[in-house]
C-alpha cells in the first residue's frame, strides 16, 4: 500500500487509519469524528494546537511533522519504525516523500527499502510507458543490464531505456517514437537505478 502525504489532511488521515479509524483516534484524542473528517479534508483553516498535539502522539509523531511534513529529516520515521512503512525519498528535491508498506517493497518489487527512491517523470519521451507526471519507484542497487532506467547524460537527468551491446556500447532508447534512440560508450552515461514501480498521475 501507497500513501502521499502532500498535506496536514492526509497526514491525519496516515495516523488514523494507522490507529484503527475514525472512531479510535476520537478515543485517543478527545476530538469528535466530525472535526477529523473536516481536518483530514483541510476544511479547518486554523486548527487547534491541543488537537494537533493529541493527534500527533496518538500516532508517535512529531506535531512539526504533521502540520509541515517535516521532523528535521524530511521523512516521518517514528510511524515507518512503528507500522511497518517507508518514506521513500524523491531522487530530486521538492516533492513530499511517498509512503510504502515495507513489505510491499521486500516481497513484492523485490527491493531493500534503503535503496528506493521516487522520481517523477518531466517528459513524454517514455509514453506510453511512462507518461509526463508519471511518479517513478527506482532501486538504485541496480544499475546493470536492459530495461527501464533514470539515468544521468551530460548532467541531464532522464528516464530511458536501456539496451547493454557487447563491445558497442549501449542504446538509449525513447519508447516514443517521436524522439531519437542513441547510442553511448558506457563512459558516458551515468545509471542512477532501475525503474521498478510506476504510478500513473492520471
Amino acid at each position: 500500500m501507497i500513501y502521499e502525504l502532500k498535506t496536514m489532511g492526509a497526514r491525519i488521515r496516515y495516523v488514523q487509519e494507522q490507529v484503527g479509524g475514525s472512531s479510535n483516534l476520537h478515543e485517543m484524542t478527545d476530538v469528535s469524528t466530525s472535526q477529523l473528517s473536516r481536518l483530514i479534508r483541510d476544511d479547518v483553516k486554523n486548527p487547534g494546537l491541543i488537537q494537533l498535539q493529541a493527534i500527533a502522539r496518538a500516532g508517535g509523531v512529531s506535531i512539526s511533522w504533521l502540520v509541515d511534513g517535516d521532523d528535521g529529516h524530511g521523512d516521518a520515521p517514528g510511524i515507518t519504525n512503528a507500522s511497518g512503512y517507508v518514506a521513500v525519498s524523491y531522487y530530486e528535491e521538492g516533492n513530499a516523500p511517498v509512503m510504502f508498506e515495507r513489505s510491499y517493497l521486500v516481497n513484492e518489487m523485490s527491493t531493500n527499502p534503503d535503496d528506493c527512491v521516487m522520481f517523477k517523470a518531466g517528459d513524454d519521451s517514455m509514453a506510453t510507458t511512462i507518461n509526463k507526471g508519471d511518479k517513478l519507484l527506482l532501486d538504485t542497487s541496480r544499475t546493470k543490464g536492459d530495461g527501464l532506467f533514470l539515468v544521468k547524460i551530460d548532467g541531464n537527468v532522464f528516464v530511458k531505456r536501456l539496451q547493454w551491446l557487447p563491445g558497442a556500447g549501449v542504446d538509449v532508447v525513447s519508447d516514443n517514437k517521436a524522439y531519437r534512440s542513441y547510442q553511448l560508450s558506457p563512459e558516458k552515461l551515468e545509471v542512477i537505478g532501475q525503474v521498478v514501480w510506476i504510478g500513473s498521475h492520471q
